[in-house]
């Protein structure tokens, strides 16, 4: 009998050890293609405002914006591509587009820093495009690859696929944080700096793509058997062999699974207009306030980002097993509206700094270097920011980390790659709100001559953005989001009993 049960344990075994390798390479190669992301994004505003653009280029937390916004946007297409031909591929291929566009940001900034031309504003602008291109084909299937490999894993899957997703954030954090103490430190806006900036973002992506390939071998779950094509092809072959009635309802289930998610996603515009933020006008706020000596005004930015890292594991480590040994489980969406209100809290603390810091400015400004360019500032601490940061910190940790999970296991079969990318779809179209309000905002409040997005805080009230940004997601949270979250959460648990009395159980 021992015989017998040794040989399918110690495979059983084998295959954890493979599943868990597997998964954490790919973790591995998200945290390297973040470090490249982060690194391009926190220095971008103050990039496009040196030498080599400054004479025809007046909009740099515009670009940010943009580039935010284009990218996740792209994420849609990139997962849906991956559901209809080879997920593997399609990460391949997105790793060495963005590839190339890092290697034409440096080869910009070289030229920026020898003789500035028309070529350097083309090079730089084609190399973002490339790199948005890439981000929306790996970002939306990293995470989708490294979570099916725990198709084949035993054990609650579930449970597995929440402690990976919380991993995988983390990842995406150190690489953050990486990329904002040391590429934005590195590539200021000397040109010299800029070059080198670009080429450690080069090999980052580079190493990303090496360790996915290598991430790749000895997985266990095809991706492809549960993909589009393949149940297309089902569909087709019931079309001349009459399928059932119940495989056509199956199908009619995933096409309203779909669309209901997407309508949930679509609540969640709001708080990803708040969330991009944190590398925007929280970053230029920053730089108008009183710095210590020495201190980058991206070290804020890291202030959320260390908050996350002690999350995630306070979170998977302690909080996660108490509630389920106390029988307490927590429905994603319910963890998710908890760090929507903190999300709202946050702003509403930036809206109060502002406030506080505007008038100091006018009334008793200071000079301060930031870069080599010169700000007026606040004589008022840069920590007052603290509060803001380290609430919107454990709000990614409640929404953006259980949305993962959320988005992944609710998604139907063959539209996992489609799910993700929709749900990465509004962190972009997000983006593009905070754009649009900024502008409202800037016009509502008449500031004259001014570019209505302007990277110098000191010239239009922005206190009135960050309330707007917290009225808009207030607003949706109470009429909407919680109304969606009823609504899903009463039709799981009538499907749930569906499913037991077909089983032939009593669901009371």
């Amino acid at each position: 009998m021992r015989r017998s049960r040794n040989p399918p344990d110690e495979a059983g075994e084998a295959r954890e050890k493979r599943v868990w390798f597997s998964s954490l390479l790919i973790c591995l190669s998200e945290l390297f293609e973040r470090v490249a992301y982060y690194g391009i994004l926190s220095n971008m505003a103050d990039y496009v405002t040196s030498p080599c653009f400054s004479h025809r280029y007046h909009y740099p937390l515009t670009t940010s914006w943009v580039f935010m916004a284009g990218a996740y946007i792209l994420t849609f297409i990139g997962g849906w591509l991956a559901d209809i031909y080879n997920r593997f591929c399609i990460i391949l291929t997105s790793l060495c587009v963005y590839f190339v566009g890092t290697v034409l940001l440096i080869v910009s900034s070289r030229l920026c820093g020898q003789s500035p031309d028309e070529r350097v504003l083309l090079l730089y602008v084609t190399g973002l495009t490339l790199v948005a291109i890439g981000t929306g084909g790996s970002k939306s299937n990293l995470g989708l690859f490294g979570a099916q490999q725990y198709e084949t894993s035993g054990g609650d899957v579930n449970v597995k696929l929440q402690r990976f997703f919380h991993w995988y954030y983390f990842s995406i954090n150190v690489g953050g944080t990486i990329a904002v103490l040391g590429i934005a430190r590195l590539q200021n806006i000397n040109p010299i700096g800029a070059i080198h900036g670009n080429e450690v973002i080069c090999v980052s992506v580079a190493l990303s793509a090496i360790v996915f390939v290598f991430g790749r071998i000895g997985n266990f779950y095809d991706p492809q058997q549960n993909s589009t094509r393949e149940l297309l092809r089902r569909n087709a072959g019931g079309l001349f062999h009459q399928g059932t009635s119940g495989e056509h309802g199956t199908q009619q289930q995933r096409k309203m699974k779909t669309l209901q998610l997407m309508m949930i996603f679509a609540t969640l515009i709001p708080y990803y207009a708040i969330y991009s933020q944190t590398q925007t006008t929280y970053l230029f706020q920053s730089e108008r306030l009183r710095m210590p000596t020495g201190w980058n005004e991206m070290y804020g930015c890291a202030i959320n980002s260390v908050t996350t890292l002690l999350m995630i594991p306070l979170m998977v480590c302690l909080v996660y097993p108490r509630l389920t040994a106390k029988g307490v489980k927590l429905a994603p969406m319910t963890v998710m509206g908890v760090g929507i209100l903190l999300s709202v809290l946050s702003v509403l603390a930036a809206a109060i700094v502002e406030a506080v810091r505007r008038p100091l400015v006018k009334n008793k400004p200071f000079d301060q270097l930031v870069g080599n360019q010169t700000v007026h500032a606040a004589d008022l601490t840069v920590f007052v920011q603290v509060p803001q940061l380290v609430l919107s910190g454990i709000s990614e940790v409640l929404t953006l980390t259980v949305g993962y999970h959320f988005a992944y296991a609710e998604a139907p079969s063959g539209h996992k790659g489609t799910i993700m990318g929709a749900y990465l779809l509004v962190w972009g179209l997000g983006s593009a709100v905070s754009l649009g309000m900024a502008d409202a905002i800037c016009v509502g409040v008449h500031v004259p001559g001014k570019a209505c997005v302007p990277a110098d805080l000191n010239v239009w009230q922005a206190e009135w953005y960050f309330i707007a940004l917290a009225v808009l997601l207030l607003a949706t949270f109470v009429c909407v989001y919680s109304f969606m979250e009823c609504q899903y959460r009463s039709e799981d648990t009538v499907q749930t009993q569906d499913e037991q009395e077909s089983e032939g159980h009593d669901p009371t």
